[in-house]
Order: C-alpha cells, then sequence, then structure tokens
C-alpha cells in the first residue's frame, strides 16, 4: 500500500506530472512561506514549525487519493491512521528538503517556472496551455496560484538538488563490465509445456461431487452486488451544442477578445537556393571562388528560366541532381515572421501577395527564388479569417455562463430537496436519467463507468438513505448528481443457475492435479539423469531445444526465459531443471544445460544503456539515503497529541 500511495504522490523527482493526483500532497508542503495554520504545531524541524492545518490540509488530499485508490469512501481505522502517519512524515521531510535547498543556495528562475506550468497536459487544451484552466483548477483546490508557484518552485529545487548528488556519481569500468557480461549472456535450453486443457476430461461429474463442491466454494458463484441509479448531467460541452449565435454577436465577442485571435504577421515560403559561401565560426561569410560563384549564377538563372516557363518548385528540383558546391537547393519553410530569415528575402517576402515568384535574390550566403505561400496574421487579422473558432468560442463561452448558474441551482436543490431529483431536474431543465442495474466491474459505457460515479453508486451512506448525492465533477465544467434508487446484496447464484460452472470448475480442478503429478514424474526422472527422450509417461511430451538464446528472445516463451535467466549456472554434466506454474495453469519443465557470459564491446551502445541504468539506480538509492541521513541528523519534534 505505502509503495503504492508512494509511487502516486512523489512529485517532479519520480516523473509523475500532474494527472489525477495534479494537486498532490506536495501542494501543501510550503503552507509556513504564506503565513497559514494558526498557533498549533504538529512538528517543528530545526526550529521551524509545522502547523496544524497544513497537516489538515495535507492530510485530506493524501485521504482523499487513498479513497480513489482503493475505490472506497470509508477507510478503515488502520487506514487512517496509515494516511496520518505518512502525512507527517512527507511534511517533515518536505520541510528537511526545503531547508537543504536554502543550505545550499540553489535558484531557480521565474521563466523555469512559467515554462514547466505552461508544459503540464492538466493545464491544457487543444490548443496549448488555458490560462483560465490554469487559475480555475488551482482555485478550486483551495489554493492561489502563487501558493502552486511556491511549492513548484520547491519540487524543481529538489529536483535540482536530487540531479547534483545523482550526477557525481559514476561507474568503474569493472563494475560495467560484469553488468555487461551478465545481461548479455546466452544460455541452452531445452524446455516443454504441459498445457493445462490438454489434461482436462469429459467424465461424468456425481450429483453429489456437484452438490458437495458448491457448497464448499460458494464465492465463486456470487451474483455482484447491484444498484439502480437515476441522475441528472450538466455538461458544458452539451450546453453549447445548443446555444444559438448571429452574425453580430459573433462580431461583437470577436472584437472584445481580439488578443485571443490576432497573430503577428507571418508568411510561409518557398525557396530554390545555390550557396555562394559559407558561414564561419565567428558568424562572417567565407565566399566561395570566382569559379564557384559563376557556377551557382548560371545554375540558379537556369532555375528561373524554368519557373517562368510554368514548372514547380519541387518540378524544376528534380532536373538539378548534381550534389556539393553549386548544387541548387529545395526548401519549404512555414509561417515565418519578420527577423527571421535574410533581409534581401524577406523585402520581398514581406511586400508581395501570396503565389507571388521572385527573380534571383542575393542573399548572404547564396542566390534564391522565392514563392510566396500562406500568408497570416497582421492585415489578414480580421474577423473572417477566424469565424468558425470564434463561433466555437462564443457558444462555449455562453454555455459557461449557464454551466454556473445552473450547476449552482442544481446543487442547491439537489441538497435541499434530498430525496429527489424532481425539483432540481424541472428547474435546470434537464431530464432524469435512469440506469439499469449494474455491478461495479458491469456499468454502462458513458459516464456510468467513470470511477467516481461507480464510488458514488456503491457508497453504503447513499444506499441506505436514498439520498442525492453531491455534485460529482467529472471534468472542468461537468457534473453529476445521483441517486441509488434501488440496491441488490451480492448473493449466491442457486445451483440449478450455475450447474454447468460448477461441473467445468471440478473438471478444472482435477486438471491440475494430473498436470501437477505429471510434472512431478517427469521432472523426478530427469533429476536421475534420464535423457528427454527416454523418458517414460503416460503423456506425450514434447522438447524444444534452443541454443545461446539471449534474455529477449522472441522466440520463446517469456516466462520460460525468466525462469530460466533468474536460476544458477549449471555445471558441465549436470543441468538445472526447473519446473514452474505459470499464470495459465500450464506447467513449464526447464533444462538449463550450460550458460555463457557475453563479450564486452567498447564503445557498444549497450554499454551506454547500462552504465546510465546503473547510475539510475544509484543514484536513487543515494538520494533516499541522503534524504533519510538528513531527516535523522534533524532536530524534529513532534507533537502527536496536537494531530
Amino acid at each position: 500500500m505505502l509503495g503504492v500511495i508512494r509511487d502516486r504522490a512523489s512529485g517532479w523527482i519520480a516523473g509523475i506530472i500532474v494527472g489525477a493526483l495534479v494537486l498532490s500532497f506536495a501542494f501543501w508542503g510550503v503552507s509556513s512561506y504564506f503565513g497559514q495554520g494558526g498557533d498549533v504545531n504538529v512538528a517543528t524541524v530545526n526550529g521551524s514549525d509545522i502547523k496544524l492545518k497544513s497537516f489538515q490540509q495535507s492530510f485530506y488530499t493524501l485521504r482523499k487519493q487513498m479513497q480513489s485508490m482503493l475505490q472506497d469512501d470509508a477507510l478503515s481505522l488502520e487506514e487512517e491512521a496509515f494516511v496520518k502517519e505518512e502525512t507527517l512524515k512527507r511534511l517533515i521531510e518536505t520541510e528537511v528538503v526545503n531547508q537543504l535547498i536554502k543550505d545550499n543556495g540553489l535558484r531557480i528562475t521565474n521563466a523555469k517556472v512559467v515554462e514547466t506550468i505552461k508544459e503540464l497536459d492538466y493545464f491544457k487544451d487543444d490548443e496549448g496551455f488555458d490560462r483560465d484552466k490554469y487559475e480555475r483548477s488551482i482555485i478550486s483546490m483551495g489554493m492561489e496560484p502563487a501558493f502552486f508557484e511556491a511549492q513548484l518552485r520547491m519540487d524543481l529545487l529538489s529536483e535540482q538538488l536530487q540531479a547534483g548528488l545523482s550526477e557525481s556519481l559514476f561507474v568503474l569500468e569493472s563494475e560495467l563490465n560484469d553488468v555487461v557480461r551478465l545481461k548479455s549472456q546466452t544460455r541452452d535450453l531445452t524446455y516443454s509445456i504441459l498445457n493445462l486443457s490438454s489434461f482436462v476430461d469429459e467424465d461424468d461429474v456425481a450429483d453429489s461431487e456437484i452438490e458437495q463442491f458448491y457448497k464448499a466454494n460458494p464465492q465463486r458463484f456470487v451474483e455482484p452486488e447491484k444498484v439502480k441509479v437515476e441522475y441528472l448531467e450538466l455538461d458544458v460541452n452539451e450546453l453549447a451544442k445548443t446555444i444559438t449565435s448571429d452574425e453580430e454577436s459573433l462580431r461583437n465577442y470577436y472584437n472584445n477578445n481580439k488578443d485571443k485571435y490576432d497573430v503577428v504577421e507571418q508568411r510561409s515560403i518557398t525557396k530554390l537556393f545555390v550557396k555562394t559561401g559559407e558561414i564561419t565560426a565567428d558568424d562572417k561569410i567565407e565566399e566561395f571562388n570566382e569559379e564557384e560563384r559563376t557556377k551557382a549564377k548560371s545554375v540558379i538563372e537556369s532555375a528561373l528560366v524554368m519557373v517562368k516557363e510554368g514548372k514547380t518548385f519541387e518540378e524544376v528540383i528534380e532536373k538539378f541532381s548534381e550534389e556539393g558546391k553549386g548544387a541548387l537547393e529545395f526548401s519549404e519553410h512555414a509561417f515565418m515572421t519578420k527577423g527571421v530569415t535574410d533581409k534581401a528575402v524577406e523585402e520581398f517576402l514581406f511586400s508581395s501577395d501570396e503565389g507571388a515568384i521572385s527573380g534571383v535574390i542575393q542573399s548572404k550566403t547564396g542566390l534564391n527564388i522565392v514563392k510566396v505561400g500562406e500568408i497570416k496574421g497582421g492585415p489578414k487579422n480580421v474577423y473572417e479569417t477566424v469565424a468558425e473558432q470564434v463561433d466555437v468560442d462564443y457558444k462555449k463561452s455562453e454555455a459557461e455562463l449557464q454551466f454556473f448558474e445552473l450547476s449552482d441551482q442544481l446543487t442547491n436543490l439537489a441538497y435541499e430537496h434530498s430525496d429527489s431529483l424532481e425539483v432540481a431536474a424541472e428547474t435546470v431543465a434537464r431530464e432524469i436519467v435512469e440506469s439499469e442495474y449494474f455491478s461495479r466491474d458491469s456499468a454502462p459505457e458513458g459516464v456510468l463507468s467513470n470511477s467516481k460515479i461507480i464510488s458514488a453508486s456503491f457508497n453504503p451512506e447513499l444506499i441506505s438513505n436514498g439520498q442525492n448525492s453531491e455534485a460529482i465533477e467529472l471534468a472542468d465544467n461537468h457534473i453529476v448528481v445521483l441517486r441509488v434508487i434501488d440496491h441488490k446484496a451480492a448473493t449466491t447464484k442457486a445451483l440449478a443457475d450455475v450447474r454447468e460452472d460448477v461441473v467445468v470448475s471440478i473438471r478444472e480442478e482435477r486438471a491440475a492435479e494430473k498436470i501437477k503429478e505429471a510434472k512431478e514424474v517427469i521432472t523426478k526422472q530427469l533429476e536421475e539423469g534420464i535423457a528427454t527422450d527416454a523418458l517414460s509417461s503416460d503423456i506425450e511430451v514434447e522438447w524444444t531445444t534452443v541454443e545461446k538464446v539471449t534474455r529477449d528472445d522472441v522466440n520463446v516463451n517469456r516466462a520460460v526465459l525468466r525462469y530460466a535467466f533468474q536460476s544458477g549456472k549449471p555445471t558441465s554434466d549436470q543441468p538445472i531443471i526447473l519446473s514452474n506454474r505459470l499464470g495459465s495453469g500450464d506447467y513449464a519443465i526447464i533444462l538449463v544445460t550450460a550458460a555463457y557470459d557475453g563479450e564486452v564491446v567498447e564503445d557498444d551502445e549497450s554499454n551506454k544503456k547500462y552504465d546510465l541504468e546503473l547510475r539510475r539506480n544509484r543514484g536513487t538509492a543515494e538520494w533516499q539515503e541522503f534524504l533519510q541521513n538528513a531527516r535523522n541528523n534533524a532536530d524534529v519534534k513532534v507533537y502527536k497529541d496536537n494531530i
């Protein structure tokens, strides 16, 4: 349990970037920097206080994460105690790291913080980073953007601190060579897989045995708990479909939001080019000799003749196959702004209409023929060019206004009239949807398959009191309020209904016993030194022999490889004999007859991969040890009575 939670909530260092736990535990770790928490302390670290309010906020966040992972709103007393302990531990660890960052004088620029925020998928829409979504997400968690950004800065600094530690690590050549030899080891194997299905027979099963098995294994024949719910759904995207628009409204919206649509003038360009010089390391132009420049001029003029004859740039370049100095080159560049390309080329590009083709233009490093492609922005920043997008944005904007009003009404009325959705449905003009019965594992597709909906539908409190749930937020501007209208407890199915299933189960158990016995007989003979082709067995066993097989050989069963390479190295005259049950119920019988160490090849790509893997593993271990030592050396006082 601890490992699962740690993996999901360890923040930037572990590479977990937002997602379902975007505003996870760590984001409460700097509350003391904002004066939160009152006067009650739960701990002090080297004299710095950790306030009760910080603990409560962190505990609430981590508790919600655990409920989500366990898909259960009701945690046991043991689980509650675990969350409290983990919360306090993490708060102390966070404070220790923050102090280490300060002591080491680490810094992160504002630009790096902004860049990181803009790269987080959680704050993006289809068009990239959405500032409104970012601010709404932060505020919805009860935080100010400044608070979030301060913790993000600390997380980045923590990553910087860990990187400084990890980058100081190195791997000895002898250690790397040992790993390379081990990882690239090959083995000779002889193996067989006994299939469970071949041991299943169709013998009759007595009624008494069927009844006995049924009574002894009731958990195998359970009709799962089921519920029937009704719900109201509010989704801004659905609301947007009901919004009508007219040109006057759209133009007004465009004019009021021009900054959103206006872009700097940009032009795409297609170019034929012949070099007449090179840019040196000190940014100077080194011209080719006169003969080479003359050749370049002849090539570009020949190309211009073909262009004027109506040939496309692509057709022209096909006629010039020579490479090296004086060769004709072709390139396309999408949407350049001013200041990007050579001044002479830029002058033509930004003074001509779409489709215009230049003559020969001399630039710093060569001769060019330029064709102006699509133009956007600048003079083209007009309503007509973005009318479709404006219509979409306008409808969504109007829908959001409706959503905020309707969601407030829905939430309030569902609470005030908690035993029915009728009043809320009538007020918000939404139809109540009634489901069929479903279990936790058989929820119908759509809204009801959402884990939050399933959790609420099987909430014991909602089942027992029949009241409306709180508003369940499925996504930004998408909520559901539901009510359990009927509940069926889990029951054992009648024997008459599952008789065939019982028979199948009995036959499978018989087969499992038979295959195990067959495996033991074969293994015993192999251990006595009997060759595979001389085994006496009631079943036909097919053996496969492979030589110098690698750990990732795609032609050998993955489980066979895993077991074979987990074993020791065989002696020259005695193979290692393995028998392992596979997840399918089949058995693999394996003879490892030889093992060969891999060869160390200098400058091999695999060596670099293993070196990186070793350093990463050591870096993680060193970081954990470093944190533990820092924690042990810190003056930590815990006030559990205040929790």
